[in-house]
């Protein structure tokens, strides 16, 4: 039932044109089958039944016209042309050839539309000397009608196909946002998955490793397990907060920032890779965006160290100059992998995302190996005192 309810509804939208211009087209036919059996000029044929199947050819084809134009147009031509010929008095009728030649320019291109548009004005001209206009008069009411129908035609379809440009920008402009924003979640993710998995991971083996030969060590690892993961478990519930934010309107806690940076210090010394933090320059606060991005890209850098370069030791520096932060993250370990010179896991994302962030700020972001040994990675960014989101 609901699928006849729905088939019947649709039927009626596609044809709501045609029920429209059934309606212009019988308006039209009684308004002049009222006039013309009124006008009289010398040596006209009286208004009769031929008349009216004549005014009827004029006007019921443009019940159509959004269909078969042009098809629409010739019938209404030949109508006219007859009906005048036939001797009768033009009246309104040749409004139906106009009607259809606006028809054809709001709908075919522009040579069709011009053929059109000369068709057109054969009648129109043909009415014009029927009554007794002088040939001046009627060649510019040959001209200027159907010159004006093809104008208000021409501008419609002009309209229509910038309609239809825009559209189509408008629905890339939301597959574009769509991708962007899905690979924001993915970095968000990847960020936060990779660092807190990779504490983790480093210190369920070493609790494996001590568990019967030092069980205060191995209780500390589980503890910093136990510590990370509702780190981990509070990032996830704070990016669902951000995901459900337009449904019900909770406004979830600012993202990590470089408050934070003390408790990954002491998460990634847990991991085995000590981290000094040095800062040089003004130390002023950021934006909330380019404090997490900050924020992020650290935490990514420190999370391959512990993956491909633990055990070792790295440095964070913070260099604060009046329109630029500059992040240096360097360490002194050995890649275990050709592939974690690039700062991934072999299949990983975590250099390419880091860039990907710095560059949605205005920022650059290099990585690569020193050549005292070890790696480093560099993330300048432009900033702005007092600058908000």
């Amino acid at each position: 039932m609901a699928g006849l309810v729905a088939a019947l509804l649709d039927r009626l939208r596609r044809m709501q044109p045609v029920l429209g211009d059934s309606t212009l087209a019988v308006a039209c036919i009684a308004v002049t089958l009222v006039i013309a059996p009124q006008v009289r000029l010398p040596g006209s044929v009286p208004f009769d039944l031929v008349g009216v199947l004549l005014t009827l050819g004029c006007y019921l084809p443009l019940a159509l016209r959004r269909k078969a134009p042009v098809a629409v147009l010739v019938v209404t031509c030949v109508s006219l042309e007859v009906y005048l010929l036939a001797g009768y008095v033009p009246t309104l009728n040749l409004f139906g050839p106009l009607l259809a030649l606006y028809s054809v320019a709001a709908q075919r291109p522009a040579f069709v539309t011009g053929v059109s548009a000369t068709a057109a004005a054969v009648p129109i001209f043909t009415s014009a000397i029927a009554a007794d206009l002088s040939l001046e008069l009627a060649l510019g009411q040959a001209i200027v009608a159907p010159g004006v129908a093809w104008m208000f035609g021409n501008n419609t379809r002009n309209l229509a196909v910038l309609t239809r440009r825009l559209r189509a920008e408008q629905a890339q402009r939301a597959r574009q946002a769509i991708g962007e924003e899905r690979l924001r979640i993915a970095r968000e993710l990847h960020d936060v998955v990779a660092h807190h998995m990779s504490v983790i991971s480093v210190q369920a083996g070493l609790a494996d490793y001590v568990l019967s030969t030092d069980p205060s060590t191995a209780r500390g690892a589980v503890k910093t397990i136990a510590e990370t993961s509702h780190q981990a478990l509070d990032e996830m519930r704070h990016m669902l907060a951000l995901l459900r934010l337009g449904a019900d309107g909770e406004t979830p806690e600012p993202l990590p920032g470089l408050r934070r940076l003390d408790d990954l210090v002491q998460q990634t010394a847990a991991a085995g890779v000590e981290v000094d933090v040095i800062v040089t320059g003004a130390e002023r606060e950021l934006s909330g965006a380019v404090d997490g991005c900050v924020f992020r890209v650290i935490q990514e850098s420190l999370t391959n160290v512990i993956k491909h370069a633990s055990p070792a030791q790295a440095q964070v520096r913070l260099e604060y100059r009046p329109d630029a932060l500059v992040v240096r993250i360097l360490d002194n370990g050995r890649r275990r992998t050709p592939s974690a010179a690039a700062g991934a896991a072999p299949g990983g994302h975590g250099i390419l995302g880091m860039r990907e962030r710095a560059q949605v700020y205005g920022g650059t972001l290099t990585a690569g190996r020193r050549p005292e040994g070890g790696f480093e990675v560099v993330l300048t960014l432009p900033t702005r005192p007092g600058a908000s989101d």
